[in-house]
């Protein structure tokens, strides 16, 4: 069965090329133009990932993303957020909440497909031959937030602080020369370390 995925995003060429280029890749897709839509959508559907744009005309993505998440919805699907804020302070906000990636318009769609795979769990390359530069903390740190889990949950389950498991996340950024989770995600993946 394809995995099902909602796209959120009040502009249609967004929508529309968005969804064109999952289908294409052979998932189930939906669509909603504003938060009331999603919200719907997110509870009759029920998709296995939301790609969620944040600035909407009639509530704001973090408004749609907490209703989601909180009863009678109860999403527990990763959402990745996909807006053109791109400040730091929007960027740590989707983080804090839960969100499972943010990625900023304009984007390119190889990428999207790319990180949609990676939080889907689909990508099983190779073990490869590269050295693992990760502490085993490390790679526990990212093998859970690679499955949704959010910053709270990873520190909870490892019993470590949150900021602990940022300082963590950050020197496999370091370490692996990139710049957010998902490429993180997908260069230990690639590597065979998670």
């Amino acid at each position: 069965m394809a995995k099902r995925i909602l796209i959120v995003d009040d502009e249609p060429d967004i929508r529309r090329l968005v969804a064109e280029a999952l289908e294409v890749t052979g998932y189930d897709v939906r669509t909603a133009a504003n938060g009331e839509e999603a919200i719907r959508e997110g509870s009759l559907y029920i998709p296995d990932l939301v790609l969620l744009d944040i600035m909407m005309p009639d509530m704001d993505g973090f408004a749609v993303y907490e209703r989601l998440r909180a009863r009678p919805v109860d999403l527990r699907s990763p959402i990745i957020f996909l807006t053109a804020r791109r400040e730091i302070s929007d960027k740590l906000l989707g983080f804090e909440k839960g969100a499972a990636d943010y990625i900023t318009k304009p984007f390119h769609i190889k990428e999207l497909l790319a990180r949609v795979k990676v939080h889907l769990g689909e990508l099983a390359p190779p073990k490869g031959d590269v050295p693992n530069p990760l502490t085993d903390r490390e790679l526990e740190v990212l093998g859970l937030l690679s499955v949704g889990k959010t910053y709270k949950q990873v520190a909870r389950a490892l019993d470590l602080s949150q900021s602990t498991v940022r300082n963590h996340l950050h020197n496999v950024y370091h370490k692996l020369n990139v710049v957010d989770r998902a490429q993180a995600v997908i260069v230990s993946r690639e590597n065979g370390w998670i």
